[in-house]
């Protein structure tokens, strides 16, 4: 056998230094950010700002968005945010392009449902791949046999050299198996199950599915968040390094982030959204604006062009997760054009009653501090202090007196109108009788027991009745008052109360306590078939939720200081009423409800504690929605307005529509 010798030269070696070399070379990736600039091109159907895409509008993105480069150490990424802020534009589908165009990769998408994963597919992603130019790629990898039904390009599925994308619902762990992804995206974690039955959690799931890509895996969670206590999203931002987005003040250069309420160490705002209000105290919406809290000054929502390019994330804390980066943001930060701080007072305005400074719809505010906000709303497990309860005793106001004399003096307005309301138990009947001044202010006339078995259709019923239909009150200046409507309570002994309520056309009507009603209404009239079984033209659902939230509020936190007026709905009680009165408040506090089977958050109620008395804070809360049902009734059925006006029924009110005024006025 001839060997043939070979001569290596000079130039042989140069080419193999050369070679080995491009293969011990590290890789240069273009930036994610700088490609999606390159390649995409936005429908005018699809965004504000069609044309070009550029991260110039949303700089904040770019960052997050880098992260998922392959020479990124980082593996997860975790972002906290409100709504319409772009996201799933100048993140994910950014995102998504890299790894079809540039770093091809499987990729998983997943977000709530499957429903929801077809739709975004269809009006989001095929949109974004027809306009960077890429469906030739996503068809390349789909030239199957003729006739062939298996395909790379569905309403789920995009084949393409190199990797595909798959979207599935996070309600089917089914569809997270027998395949393994290097990219995972997880969108709305926050409005996912808490576990997936025989699966684990989404999180479980996902970090399962990319185990094969351990070490170069890029893993994402974005949401809205919800309760504190329970939030996904919340609890991840946390693992990571919790980065906020840093812009300098227009007038200063101050770096600062964005925010809804600055204060300082002694709780004064001292920066934040600001704005002038009108004389009814809602919002001038042309003087918003936001105010530095370092120089004073106010810029407007159009200086975020400005600002925003020269901001910069900074982290607050050192991760705890692995190669972990978690960012926070929030509409605050959009550009002009999209939701503005304009916006943001707006939507304020309905869930926060600026004038008394308090939440006026609880589920309105915490949708504001979810969405708007970004952030996590945490339930309090509130309980009202019988010793603050207390604070809101009268000196010189008695039990079965009208104490308009005081009344005018400090809360401006003598009492208007009536109402009482009635608990039902075994062995008695509590009747809390209540007077209403203008703008809700509260006076207790009486609270009493009326005793005797309450399952019989006469004996207590009839005390009530004649109670009800023969009391007057009287003031020292004239005016006298009957009892305008009354609840009672059929929760329990049901069909006793709808008896005594058959005895009467109007004014007194059966109602139930229900924990939550649809659309946060004060309350429900029960159902069309249950009242014609029941024989009873009115009775109504309350919404105790609500209503308990609100008397917390009153008697926990509202302040009143003499020599002014008092607030809206401020609570006044007789100075003879004892401690035992008070500690019926006491008997019950928020606590929040689980799912026994996914221990998922499901809602917070008030819940009395055994053995403890709670009769006062009941007939309180039907009390208010007795109030609430007469100012409804009026003003629909009375004066024909399309719904409740409390302003147009305090006019009526004091116009003497519900009491009436002797000649001569007593002693």
């Amino acid at each position: 056998m001839n060997i043939t010798e070979y001569k290596v030269t000079k130039q042989d070696l140069d080419y193999i230094k050369e070679q080995f070399s491009l293969l011990t070379a590290e890789r240069k990736y273009e930036l994610p950010h700088k490609f999606a600039e390159r390649v995409r091109y936005i429908d005018k159907e699809l965004t504000p700002f069609p044309g070009r895409f550029s991260y110039d509008r949303f700089p904040y993105f770019k960052k997050i968005v880098d992260a998922f480069a392959p020479d990124n150490p980082i593996h997860r990424i975790i972002v906290m945010k409100g709504n319409q802020l772009g996201a799933t534009t100048g993140i994910l589908e950014s995102v998504m392009l890299y790894n079809i165009m540039s770093n091809p990769a499987s990729q998983l998408f997943v977000l709530t449902d499957e429903d929801m994963a077809k739709t975004a597919m269809n009006t989001k992603i095929d949109h974004m791949i027809d306009g960077a130019g890429a469906r030739k790629l996503i068809y390349a990898q789909t030239k199957k046999a003729a006739g062939s039904r298996n395909t790379g390009d569905t309403a789920l599925k995009k084949e393409y050299p190199g990797g595909y994308l798959h979207a599935v619902g996070g309600k089917s762990p089914n569809r997270f198996r027998n395949f393994s992804y290097k990219v995972i995206l997880v969108d709305e974690i926050d409005g996912m199950p808490d576990k997936l039955k025989g699966e684990g959690t989404i999180q479980d799931l996902v970090e399962a599915r990319s185990d094969a890509y351990a070490s170069i895996r890029k893993l994402y969670f974005g949401s809205t968040p919800t309760i504190e206590q329970t939030s996904k999203i919340y609890k991840l931002f946390l693992e990571g390094d919790q980065e906020y987005f840093y812009v300098p003040c227009k007038f200063c250069g101050k770096m600062q982030t964005l925010e809804w309420a600055v204060w300082d160490e002694n709780h004064n705002h001292t920066g934040g959204i600001v704005w002038e209000n009108d004389e009814e105290f809602m919002p001038i919406l042309d003087t918003v604006g936001y105010k530095c809290p370092y120089c004073g000054k106010v810029m407007k929502n159009w200086d975020k062009a400005e600002i925003m390019l020269k901001g910069e994330w900074r982290a607050t804390a050192t991760a705890t997760a692995i190669a972990t980066q978690s960012f926070h943001i929030s509409p605050l930060y959009n550009p002009p054009g999209m939701f503005s701080w304009e916006n943001m007072v707006a939507l304020w305005a309905k869930c926060w009653d600026i004038k008394n400074n308090r939440i006026r719809d609880k589920e309105a505010y915490r949708a504001f501090r979810n969405l708007k906000q970004g952030l996590p709303f945490k339930e309090q497990n509130e309980q009202i202090r019988y010793e603050k309860a207390m604070l809101h005793k009268r000196w010189g106001f008695i039990r079965k007196t009208v104490p308009n004399d005081i009344a005018v003096k400090e809360a401006g307005s003598p009492i208007l109108i009536v109402c009482c309301s009635v608990d039902v138990q075994k062995d008695c009947l509590f009747v809390d009788v209540k007077g209403y001044g203008e703008r809700g202010v509260t006076w207790t006339l009486d609270f009493f027991s009326i005793d005797g078995p309450t399952e019989t259709f006469n004996g207590v019923w009839d005390t009530l009745a004649e109670y009800v239909d023969n009391t007057v009150f009287s003031a020292k200046d004239g005016k006298f008052y009957r009892i305008a409507i009354c609840l009672v309570d059929s929760g329990h002994y049901t069909d006793y109360v709808y008896s005594f309520c058959l005895r009467y056309s109007s004014r007194v009507y059966a109602c139930k306590g229900a924990d939550y009603i649809a659309g946060g209404e004060t309350y429900k009239l029960f159902a069309r078939q249950t009242l014609i079984n029941i024989g009873l033209g009115q009775a109504y659902h309350i919404n105790t939720t609500k209503l308990k939230d609100r008397i917390s509020m009153m008697l926990n936190t509202m302040v009143w200081d003499e020599g002014q007026v008092q607030p809206d709905w401020y609570a006044n009680f007789p100075d003879d009423f004892h401690d035992d009165y008070f500690k019926m408040f006491e008997a019950e506090s928020k606590v929040e409800e689980y799912d026994k089977k996914t221990n998922k958050y499901l809602r917070t109620i008030w819940k009395a504690k055994e053995g403890q008395a709670n009769h006062g804070f009941d007939t309180y809360v039907y009390n208010l929605a007795a109030l609430e049902i007469f100012a409804d009734d009026f003003c629909r059925l009375q004066l024909g307005l399309p719904s409740l006006d409390w302003s147009t029924f305090w006019k009526f009110a004091r116009a003497g529509n519900f009491y009436g005024e002797s000649e001569k006025k007593q002693d």
